[in-house]
């Protein structure tokens, strides 16, 4: 069984390198807000007339804001700290050379979804034509895909990891001492 054998919306899912995607994961978490539900890592080969001319690099968390889901962009954040930079840089470097192994054809999108629960997951699109100028077009391309895109796909996805990675509400025990420690507090002050 190869590491990339599950076809999904275009998409295949890598299996392997399970070292540099947790590598991937502690470059990055560092720069998101506590509570966050879901990472995205994804660098998207840009092309003009056939050829590659650039990567553009996507780092969004998804957090919940008071039941909304809300995306946030942290790749500044991540590329302005040089150690995780260069963390990152060295983990996607042997993705990609983990990746080379196995397939014969370039991998034009690189995606690492990292959820709060511990699921990680790597998309690969072996073959697509994004140009510069297509990722200022509205709606985006569809092979882009920012904390935005995850929201509006998988939100059913990203509710339900919402709720399995809630606090549990407290046991109505727990409440009563609860409020018998605030006014002993309050009792002291």
């Amino acid at each position: 069984m190869s590491g990339a054998d599950r076809g999904v919306g275009g998409y295949v899912i890598w299996d392997s390198s399970p070292r540099a995607v947790a590598r991937v994961r502690d470059a990055v978490v560092g720069h998101a807000a506590t509570g966050t539900l879901r990472l995205v890592v994804q660098q998207l080969a840009l092309h003009e007339e056939g050829r590659e001319v650039g990567v553009h690099e996507i780092i969004d968390a998804i957090v919940d804001v008071g039941g909304n889901l809300v995306a946030y962009p942290v790749r500044e954040a991540v590329r302005a700290d040089a150690a995780a930079s260069a963390a990152l840089d060295g983990a996607l470097a042997q993705l990609r050379a983990d990746i080379a192994e196995e397939l014969t054809s370039a991998v034009d999108s690189l995606e690492v979804v990292l959820d709060r629960d511990g699921r990680r997951e790597v998309r690969l699109l072996l073959q697509v034509e994004v140009s510069p100028g297509e990722l200022e077009d509205d709606p985006a391309p569809a092979a882009l895909h920012d904390g935005d895109f995850h929201i509006h796909h998988h939100a059913p996805a990203l509710d339900d990891l919402r709720d399995r990675v809630a606090e549990p509400a407290p046991s109505p025990l727990r409440r009563v001492l609860g409020r018998m420690r605030e006014s002993l507090a309050h009792r002291r002050a």
